[in-house]
């Protein structure tokens, strides 16, 4: 697309090249402001002469360490579960007494970015309806997503649900500037059988959102505006609820479509398509895999039997299909040493 910036460029770079070719935009900085207003503390974009305000925010700090932190504090707890490979955390904390106030706690520790930058934008929106005298105008944040995997679709649209939704002691929106968010990922994209990128770019509405009919007309057209500028397909659809089941981490759809898939990657793959063991209970589960390994044991040790090639291929293909199952349920594999399993 000509005049394109390559997507080299910092997300944040891009958008705020992006708004600026709009003919109904105005970059307030570029702005004279009245007398006194010259150094407030104020919002980054004007639309149509005060009609809508931008404030734009990056989530760029990792807070991924903080689950690590938590989870070193449990690592002792007998009831705390032994995993192959990476597991979700629900289904490390399901195993714990505690595990929904761990899960709570955290949440609210990893979405705090979040949190701060509707607390900045409500206020530079403020001011920025008291500089230019447009008390009525929509507030809009958006919020740039283009590394911190930890910050997921999911996440981020729940907590900012939350946000839009809070109220103070009046009765009134805590955040009363904010009428909508429009999130923008770079670092997911929506599972499709297609090869194709779909990059999400999610709307949450505030409760003043329905009373404002122009903004939707206002955010199709800076999201079909958005996707044209990258030259990326613009696709819509209507969910009440995002779920990370949705999507996929993009650094994990780049592995699979640029590196030569691995034998154990293409029976994981093919497993995911006909998962015939998740009509097994989980004891059922892992005493499958306790026989598996039984099976396959000689042929590793010294002077064990050694079994046919073809046939070790079988019991291996079985093995990480089984540990694929282990790894959805998130199965404590304790109880696979219990059942005589080194």
């Amino acid at each position: 697309m000509k005049g394109q910036i390559p997507m080299t460029t910092s997300l944040n770079d891009r958008f705020k090249a992006f708004v600026s070719k709009l003919p109904f935009v105005k970059a307030i900085d570029d702005l004279k402001l009245p007398p006194g207003f010259d150094q407030s503390k104020r919002a980054d974009f004007l639309i149509e002469n005060g009609h809508a305000i931008i404030e734009l925010k990056s989530l760029e700090s990792d807070p991924k360490h903080k689950i690590d932190d938590e989870l070193e504090n449990h690592k002792e707890r007998d009831e705390f579960p032994l995993f192959y490979g990476e597991v979700e955390l629900g289904n490390i904390l399901k195993y714990l007494p505690d595990g929904e106030e761990i899960n709570e706690k955290l949440f609210y520790k990893l979405s705090r970015s979040v949190a701060q930058s509707f607390k900045d934008a409500d206020r530079q929106i403020k001011a920025t309806k008291d500089i230019f005298n447009c008390p009525d105008s929509i507030g809009l944040l958006v919020l740039l997503n283009e590394s911190i995997s930890i910050l997921s679709p999911e996440l981020i649209s729940y907590r900012a649900s939350q946000l839009l939704t809070m109220t103070s002691d009046d009765g009134n929106p805590h955040y009363r500037n904010i009428t909508s968010v429009w999130v923008i990922f770079e670092n997911f994209s929506l599972k499709t059988k297609s090869k194709t990128k779909f990059l999400p770019s999610i709307v949450i509405d505030g409760p003043g959102a329905k009373e404002r009919l122009e903004l939707n007309r206002l955010l199709n057209t800076l999201q079909k505006g958005w996707a044209g500028f990258n030259g990326v397909p613009y696709v819509t659809s209507e969910t009440g609820r995002v779920s990370d089941s949705q999507f996929v981490r993009t650094s994990e759809l780049d592995k699979r479509l640029q590196q030569p898939i691995r034998r154990h990657e293409v029976w994981r793959e093919q497993y995911r398509a006909n998962p015939y063991l998740e009509s097994l209970s989980d004891d059922a589960v892992l005493s499958h895999g306790a026989r598996l390994f039984s099976l396959m044991t000689p042929n590793f040790l010294k002077g064990g039997r050694k079994l046919p090639f073809d046939q070790m291929i079988q019991f291996m293909e079985g093995w990480t299909h089984f540990l694929e199952e282990v790894r959805t349920r998130g199965l404590d594999l304790k109880r696979f040493h219990e059942m005589g399993v080194p």
